[in-house]
């Protein structure tokens, strides 16, 4: 379950995070003391007044000291409880300011995906956004959550978790199973940024996952991806010889699609009959797979490499009767 945090988007800021408006609001005026922040200077006399307002006298003047110096922290945190207060467009712009850097870009879904990009902004801002977005724009959520798992050598263990939840919500199984499969397997690699009940959870959630995908009608080339990140233990591991036949049966899809591409108008005999061999050499390389390697695969990966050569053999039929159907 996603977890819940005190970001709850009001009505008027739906529309305002909904559009081009939110952009429009962030006038980039850099602050002097903090390299690389950006804060209008008329919402950071609102993040000084309100912290001006705290009830604790002590907490209040150690952070109204620390945002004087422009620390991101002390904005984070003063961030969180204009949100507590119900200023939600504050709290949003000011986590903007601390988490954007510029790998965002305008194309959510163009964001850098590869686990452990060096990504440069505040991570806790990057996930309070994501989880503020959550309701109003998931793509924009999902961008947000990636980026504070792509901490260079400091992945943020939730965020993987809930940029999983979110690529199944937004009909990317593979992704889904990427990310939920890298928070289980998190202290593998990272044992100071993980949290041995989020693993388990993880752990759980892969396997419900793949048992949900086992026998359903991804498409081909949603398959063809699912497999990758189709086993906890990771099979086929690099450098060996089943990782090299799965590659090079791939090829040779790749090359039976860009053939398909380039004679949409229609394929000449010859070009129909190197097509096939691409499909019939992918084929055969899934075969020979399944067979050395079905003792390595997971109860999904046998599934996936049924389903893909029962597609590629209903791609080789229809290009037998004159058909050229893409992947």
């Amino acid at each position: 379950m996603v977890r819940s945090v005190a970001l709850a988007i009001l009505a008027s800021v739906r529309a305002l995070c909904s559009s081009a408006s939110l952009a429009f609001l962030v006038v980039a005026i850099a602050c002097a003391d903090t390299p690389g922040v950006n804060l209008d200077e008329d919402l950071y006399a609102r993040a000084l007044a309100h912290a001006a307002t705290l009830e604790q006298p002590n907490l209040n003047d150690g952070l109204v000291a620390r945002l004087r110096h422009r620390e991101v922290e002390a904005l984070y945190e003063i961030a969180k409880s204009m949100n507590d207060g119900g200023d939600t467009i504050s709290s949003v712009l000011i986590w903007h300011a601390l988490a954007d850097d510029g790998s965002e870009g305008e194309d959510p879904e163009a964001y850098d995906e590869t686990p452990e990009f060096d990504y440069e902004g505040h991570v806790p801002s990057a996930l309070a956004l994501g989880f503020a977005y959550y309701e109003v724009d998931k793509p924009r959520a999902l961008q947000y959550f990636l980026m504070a798992t792509s901490k260079s050598g400091a992945p943020h263990q939730a965020a993987m978790y809930n940029a999983g939840r979110l690529f199944l919500e937004l009909d990317d199984p593979s992704g889904a199973l990427a990310y939920i499969r890298y928070c289980a397997r998190l202290d593998e690699k990272h044992p100071d940024h993980a949290r041995p009940q989020l693993s388990m959870t993880c752990t759980k959630a892969y396997e419900e996952l793949s048992s949900q995908l086992v026998g359903s009608d991804l498409g081909l080339v949603e398959a063809v991806e699912c497999f990758a990140y189709g086993s906890f233990d990771d099979f086929p591991q690099p450098n060996t010889k089943e990782l090299k036949e799965f590659d090079g049966a791939m090829q040779h899809l790749q090359e039976y699609a860009e053939m398909v591409r380039e004679g949409s108008g229609g394929m000449n005999a010859k070009r129909r009959k190197r097509a096939w061999r691409h499909l019939e050499s992918a084929f055969n390389a899934l075969g020979h797979l399944s067979i050395k390697g079905r003792e390595k695969m997971s109860k999904l990966q046998v599934f996936l490499i049924q389903y893909i050569t029962e597609r590629i053999s209903a791609l080789a039929r229809s290009l037998e009767s004159g058909g050229n159907d893409e992947l």
